[in-house]
């Protein structure tokens, strides 16, 4: 039996693995039951003989970072020795996005449900299910009796939801990673690896106002009113972003534009009600790079644009970055991305080809904090982020070969 065979008989377990994680509900924010997921893995990888580390990061962290020391962050190291001569390092964060329960049809958001060859629940295709197809694949390769061409070197963090400091990056800042490669378990899938991804910058604006009786508006200052006068003014920032002249060719030919998106986080300030007037209102900024931008143009950019939309309006207002990532490119002719490309189509019986997401991952911490050569590649799910979030189990299996099929071969 070899390796491919052995994860097509074990569809069963890699179903069950990711059901278990789905049950575990770690919602971020806040991060809650981080532990207990953890716990999991450690146990799973210990089962697979893989050796592990858990690491806590220590509240002064956290309360620099302005999280909260009741909602602790870990971060699992996991390693398989083979005495080769390269290491490979497989990146997965646990972490999922909240939701909103009353929009899911299908089934709940944390039963980790099977209906047909679909398994449905939060973190089933954003990431847990690239997890689940990592242990099958390293099960693979135990349960043939096929040995690996290269160390495997795993790392399950949290936090990537929200910029992934305190997870991907504060291993990588620690020094934990002690690899030649790093392969983030999102980013692409199916026949596609990935080179990287787009850059982001999140502010968040507040508009001052003046607060007052409901009843004697005019005694008062609307920060409401003047902060949706304000973010209309935005538009043609909008426009200007997406014109030609702001286009980014990537490699396979197709063409993207840097992306604004308002409003994600809407809040007022405190004492707020109904029968007062507002004396503040705070709203987010969403701003997307593509690969030819940085962070520093970026926010010079759009801080100039909220202050022309300012005084066209009068509105006072002050803002401050939540969020700083660089765009991640590697070159698709590199080592690694052909090596893993001659594994997806072993695995896969499928020309692989290239792409650069236009969401954010981990892999930034590896390629350009850790100066490691990388690629995004893991499970191709359904509804990420939004409701009846969902894998197939076929998915499952056709991941858990790809990875199995690049750690049999490594970079030949």
């Amino acid at each position: 039996m070899n390796a491919f065979e052995a994860i097509e008989k074990s569809q069963r377990r890699l179903s069950r693995d990711l059901a278990a994680m789905v049950r575990i509900p770690t919602v971020n924010p806040p991060g809650e039951n981080y532990r207990s997921m953890v716990e999991y893995l450690r146990r799973r990888c210990r089962e697979l003989g893989l050796k592990t580390s858990l690491n806590r990061v220590p509240d002064a962290d956290l309360e620099a970072a302005g999280i909260d020391p009741a909602y602790p962050r870990y971060n699992l190291i996991a390693r398989w020795d083979m005495s080769a001569p390269l290491t490979v390092h497989f990146n997965a964060h646990y972490d999922v996005v909240p939701v909103s329960a009353g929009d899911w049809r299908a089934s709940r958001p944390f039963d980790g449900t099977v209906s047909g060859d679909w398994l449905h629940g939060r973190g089933s295709g954003d990431m847990k299910g690239s997890v689940a197809a990592l242990f099958g694949a390293i099960e693979g390769l135990r349960r043939s009796g096929t040995k690996p061409a290269v160390n495997v070197e795993c790392s399950f963090t949290a936090d990537e939801e929200t910029g992934g400091a305190l997870g991907a990056g504060w291993v990588v800042r620690q020094g934990l990673v002690s690899a030649d490669y790093a392969i983030v378990c999102e980013g692409s899938s199916g026949s596609r690896v990935g080179l990287g991804h787009n850059g982001v910058l999140w502010l968040e604006v507040t508009v001052e106002g003046k607060s007052a009786h409901g009843s004697s508006p005019d005694r008062g200052t609307n920060a409401f009113e003047k902060m949706v006068r304000l973010v209309q003014q935005l538009d043609p920032l909008k426009r200007q972003l997406a014109s030609r002249q702001r286009g980014w060719r990537a490699s396979d030919g197709s063409r993207r534009n840097p992306t604004v998106n308002v409003g994600g986080v809407i809040s007022g300030g405190e004492g707020q009600k109904i029968n007062t007037v507002p004396g503040q209102a705070t709203f987010t900024i969403d701003r997307r790079l593509v690969p030819s931008e940085t962070i520093a143009q970026a926010e010079s950019e759009l801080i100039a644009g909220l202050e022309q939309a300012a005084q066209r309006v009068d509105a006072r207002h002050h803002a401050r970055a939540l969020l700083r990532i660089e765009p991640c490119v590697v070159d698709s002719g590199s080592e690694l991305p052909q090596a893993f490309a001659r594994s997806v189509r072993s695995a896969r019986r499928h020309a692989a080809d290239f792409r650069v997401t236009t969401g954010f991952t981990d892999l930034h911490y590896f390629v350009v904090d850790g100066g490691l050569p990388g690629i995004g590649y893991g499970v191709g799910g359904e509804r990420a982020h939004g409701s009846d979030e969902r894998v197939t189990l076929r998915e499952l299996v056709q991941t858990a070969k790809t990875y199995s099929e690049f750690l049999r071969r490594g970079l030949d």
